[in-house]
């Protein structure tokens, strides 16, 4: 009984402790979530300090909402002679790199957030109207080493060499496109965060193919897209129903083909088999159709007036050779 009670004690509270467990663990999430984002805001806070001292002819919009995504943001967008700058702020620990194009972070490669970088540029160059094709991905991490270099179309740099990067390219939007490019820019992107419209897949591929140029906005309504993705799947819906009988006919095809060349076989065989006999029916009745009809023949008046003798066989006309009948 006490070896009982001290088994039930034992087993007392243990979902309350898993449910501890559980819990402990989501709050390191949270916790290390929570840290990630403060490191970021901080990444973020430093860059903007840096663009505040850019020159007066320059426009610097700070932590605006991406314009296809509902929960993603854009850290800054700048504006300038250069063209338009699309900065994505990192505040990454460890050692941070950039060789033959590519970027790594204490040796593991980091090309996913290369790629959001350059996605990010794209969605900005879809509100950009005729200046699309100034726009200018920049990945700048908040660090005292220096850092300058391209991962493809991505300008990478640092809090140090930032400045440097932006005011070193040339000149390719005069003082009236930088006013109106802004003023675009600031107008699309409030609108956009009100009502936040995705943006193509088709586009995206087609700014990554571009060498360093991104595509103005394609026009295509919401509605175009549908169809033409109603479209495409209706495509490969056929498509895939299409390779199923082809490769059921080529898994199946000699059993398909013995089965209907027997089936076949069969009829022919029956069908045959049926015309010779109907033939052979046919010639039947026609040979007796054909054949004359046998009469008897007509006895003579005489035949039937003489009366008939019976006959008694050969032992009654050797006894009676007069054939009286007395003798009987």
């Amino acid at each position: 009984m006490e070896a009982a009670c001290a088994g039930g004690a034992a087993m007392a509270g243990e979902s309350a402790r898993e449910e501890a467990r559980r819990a402990r663990i989501r709050a390191e999430r949270l916790a290390r979530r929570a840290e990630m984002f403060e490191r970021g805001a901080e990444g973020e806070a430093t860059t903007a300090g840096v663009l505040s001292m850019l020159p007066a002819d320059w426009t610097v919009i700070h932590d605006v909402r991406w314009p296809s995504r509902r929960l993603a943001n854009i850290d800054h967008v700048v504006v300038g002679p250069g063209g338009i700058f699309v900065i994505d702020s990192k505040n990454w620990s460890g050692e941070v790199t950039v060789k033959n194009g590519h970027l790594r972070q204490n040796g593991r490669s980091r090309e996913k957030v290369v790629a959001s970088c350059a996605d990010a540029g794209l969605a900005i160059a879809e509100l950009a109207g005729p200046y699309a094709g100034h726009v200018n991905p920049v990945l700048s991490f908040a660090s005292d080493k220096p850092m300058t270099g391209w991962c493809r179309d991505v300008m990478v740099c640092s809090t140090p060499t930032l400045l440097q990067m932006l005011l070193s390219r040339p000149m390719v939007l005069g003082p009236r496109e930088v006013r109106d490019a802004s003023l675009r820019l600031d107008a699309r992107l409030l609108a956009a965060a009100t009502a936040p419209q995705r943006r193509s897949r088709e586009a995206t591929a087609a700014g990554r193919m571009a060498g360093g140029h991104f595509p103005a906005p394609s026009g295509r309504n919401t509605a175009r897209s549908k169809k033409a993705s109603r479209r495409r799947s209706k495509a490969l819906v056929q498509l895939a129903t299409s390779l199923t009988v082809v490769l059921g006919f080529l898994a199946f095809g000699p059993q398909i083909s013995t089965a209907v060349g027997t089936f076949l076989a069969e009829q022919v065989t029956k069908e045959v088999t049926t015309t010779e006999c109907d033939e052979r029916a046919g010639r039947d009745v026609k040979s007796r159709s054909a054949a004359p009809k046998r009469t008897p023949p007509r006895k003579s008046k005489e035949a039937k007036a003489a009366p008939q003798r019976p006959s008694l066989g050969k032992n009654a006309d050797t006894a009676n050779p007069t054939g009286s009948l007395d003798a009987c």
